[in-house]
């Protein structure tokens, strides 16, 4: 089977990927793309697409699966909220599913480099987000089902059911304090950290709250920066996201400019448009500024010198 019937067959599933019932299909294809070496050539060619600005088959595919697994997690923890009755441990178990293909996708040696190109990156970001928002949402909820499985084990000995909750739960915590706390500080993560800080102050800000609430201080959450804006001429601000652009783009239809991340964020999408102009967005619409961007990159270097006089 080629590659392209590969991502065919998967893109069929996508679409319903959040239901449980597909967790085999999910793993079974992405295990034979692994194994037969199919998925480092997807985030090779991805990688080449996001970096010439001509987005295709392969990044977009990658980009819709990592977020059908901040999807899917959400799907699971809101059931878990949910439910009265509730197989805790299997929630856990699903939850770790969740975890395990956010890092295997995005932050395994093979796929960190791909996905801390500009575009892809914002969605790794907002999926790791999402998965960390709604788990830490989903913990006392299942701390509280430990003591009363605690209390059960008293009662009725069901000393293994406990003992598998509590582990599990356990791993948990150890897999996204694992993420935040090795991959998204490894060299290779570099991009991803420079944007969550720019980009996501608001989000980490809540993470820690409800890190706090859920008593879980093993995460050691970068700091979020911000740009002097107040000083910040108009021309080096992205018109979508109001954010100091890295690598500044020009929408020819618009005349608006974005950063690089902007847009390729929007030709992630299946019908790629203008924000502005709701026209389509084909390669030829757009255009690279690098004087703008030795602008934006001198201006950032006096700021940072101002800073520390």
């Amino acid at each position: 089977m080629q590659l392209s019937e590969y991502l065919d067959a998967q893109e069929h599933l996508l679409p319903h990927g959040t239901g449980l019932n597909l967790d085999s299909a999910w793993f079974k294809i992405l295990h034979v793309l692994y194994t037969d070496g199919c998925l480092l050539v997807v985030y090779h060619k991805a990688a080449l697409q996001i970096k010439s600005l001509r987005v295709d088959k392969e990044a977009r595919w990658l980009a819709r699966v990592v977020e059908l697994v901040a999807t899917r997690n959400n799907l699971v923890t809101k059931r878990i909220l949910e439910c009265n009755r509730l197989n805790s441990y299997q929630a856990v178990q699903s939850i770790m599913k969740s975890l395990y293909l956010l890092s295997a996708l995005v932050f395994s040696s093979h796929s960190v480099e791909t996905f801390s190109s500009f575009g892809l990156a914002r969605v790794a970001l907002t999926a790791l987000i999402q998965v960390t928002s709604s788990t830490l949402a989903v913990i006392p909820t299942l701390r509280a089902e430990c003591i009363l499985c605690e209390a059960r084990t008293e009662q009725h000995g069901e000393e293994f059911v406990e003992e598998q909750l509590r582990g599990a739960l356990n791993g948990i915590i150890k897999a996204l304090t694992f993420i935040w706390n090795s991959r998204m500080t490894s060299p290779k993560s570099k991009t991803l950290l420079t944007i969550l800080k720019r980009d996501y102050g608001e989000e980490l800000n809540k993470i820690n709250t409800s890190a706090t609430k859920a008593d879980i201080r093993i995460f050691l959450l970068p700091q979020a920066e911000e740009d002097d804006m107040a000083n910040c001429p108009d021309r080096l601000v992205d018109g979508v996201t109001m954010s100091v652009m890295e690598s500044p783009v020009l929408l020819h239809k618009s005349q608006v400019t974005v950063d690089e991340s902007t847009l390729v964020y929007l030709l992630l999408q299946k019908s790629p448009q203008c924000p502005f102009t709701r026209t389509p967005l084909h390669h030829d619409s757009f255009c690279r500024l690098p004087d703008l961007q030795q602008e934006i990159h001198a201006w950032r270097k006096e700021g940072s010198c101002s800073h520390h006089e």
